[in-house]
């Protein structure tokens, strides 16, 4: 997402961010009285140093690395079997990948709009060529409330217009966007980034073909996987299929590749019901870590969990069409949109308002590290192990 789709707010001091921050909690707080929704619509933040053109993981910004992403997984769980001891699903272990900066699909956010400033103006460390005290930092906030605009967008990539039907069942409900990280849609998705990648393919292109039948039914007036996988999950005698949704579903849910992601998931859940919602794979979540050390504590560290890109698509003929790395990282990029929050102008229809970003000119950086600083959010408080209270230590001398 370039500059010119987004609604930049310049960042010149903290009194001047603390000030940004409070108007967005402000257009919040409306947004919920116009939907009429009890649901807390919570804000996440993500600062970046520099000025990437996207807000993907590295993961996905390298494709040899997201060719191999089972094997980066596997490969560091088996060099050091010890560190994984106190995990209790696939999800931490990826949350525990991540801290490690190992590359995952995991993208760190933080509730604390303060914390977000401190990694937008961070000084590079001594493994990088580049100087950030040169380059502009931003940063991206988030909710778990989705925008209708790229979320019709990415269903449009492939011609899944009908399927955004489903979708609105759920405006105004944050639940399918929040999730623990015990909930089962985090761990079939921590599962499926751990299968073979032949495997995982295999899995996605059959998502791929369900999202395409189903298509093809929602072109009447009604919504019917809503009401199919309702009855599905209520083991109900008589489901409400239509058009043979059923037998599409059953077929993806008997294919090896998708016994396979059943059996990794049942080695953290024993008693998980093979009952996966191909929706559910489609947009990002946000979810809340267990907190595993006193660095996530006082981060106030979540993850985005950004979903899964087929590496095929289909043109409007319905044809199969494979993508490019260039173009799974824009598809993966608009889906990671659902999520940012947008501008509210007075009376603006959702089609005109744009994504909110936070540009800290690079010559504002080093003032507001200090005023950070006085506020307590210093290298020690972000980075609270010995070698970075060290390195902190050191700075006075």
């Amino acid at each position: 997402m370039s500059d010119t789709t987004e609604a930049i707010e310049q960042v010149t001091s903290l009194s001047d961010y603390i000030n940004k921050v409070g108007k967005l909690h402000l257009t919040q707080e409306r947004k919920l009285k116009q939907l009429n929704s009890e649901k807390q619509m919570n804000i996440y933040y993500r600062g970046q140093n520099q000025n990437f053109p996207n807000t993907l993981p590295s993961l996905i910004r390298n494709e040899n690395y997201l060719k191999n992403e089972d094997k980066l997984i596997n490969d560091f769980i088996t060099k050091y079997p010890e560190l994984f001891g106190n995990c209790q699903n696939n999800f931490d272990r990826l949350a525990l990948m991540q801290h490690h900066q190992l590359p995952t699909r995991l993208l760190d956010l933080t509730s604390n709009p303060l914390v977000a400033l401190y990694f937008a103006v961070e000084r590079s460390d001594g493994n990088t060529n580049k100087n950030t005290d040169l380059i502009d930092g931003k940063i991206f906030p988030f909710t778990n409330f989705y925008d209708q605009v790229p979320l019709y967008q990415s269903l449009a990539n492939d011609h899944f217009e009908n399927i955004f039907s489903e979708f609105t069942s759920i405006k105004g409900n944050n639940r399918q966007f929040l999730k623990s990280p015990f909930s089962d849609e985090i761990e079939i998705e921590s599962s499926l980034a751990r299968l073979n990648g032949d495997d995982r393919n295999l899995v996605l292109n059959e998502v791929n073909d369900f999202y395409k039948t189903l298509n093809s039914v929602d072109a009447k007036p009604q919504t019917y996987w809503s009401n199919l996988y309702a009855d599905i999950v209520n083991s109900s005698e008589n489901p409400r299929d239509q058009n043979n949704l059923l037998e599409t579903y059953e077929f993806f849910n008997k294919m090896s590749s998708t016994k396979r992601l059943y059996h990794e998931i049942k080695k953290d859940i024993g008693d998980f019901e093979a009952k996966i919602n191909p929706l559910e794979l489609f947009v990002p979540k946000i979810v809340t870590p267990r907190i595993i050390d006193q660095r996530i504590k006082n981060q106030r560290g979540l993850f985005m969990f950004v979903p899964f890109v087929d590496n095929n698509g289909f043109r409007e003929d319905g044809s199969s069409v494979l993508l490019d790395s260039n173009e799974i990282q824009k598809r993966t990029q608009t889906r990671i949109n659902i999520l940012r929050l947008l501008s509210s102008p007075e009376n603006s229809s959702p089609e005109n308002q744009q994504p909110v970003t936070f540009v800290i000119p690079y010559e504002k950086k080093e003032s507001i590290r200090a005023e950070l600083e006085s506020m307590g959010i210093t290298e020690s408080f972000i980075y609270p192990d010995p070698s970075h209270i060290a390195h902190e230590i050191l700075k006075y001398y």
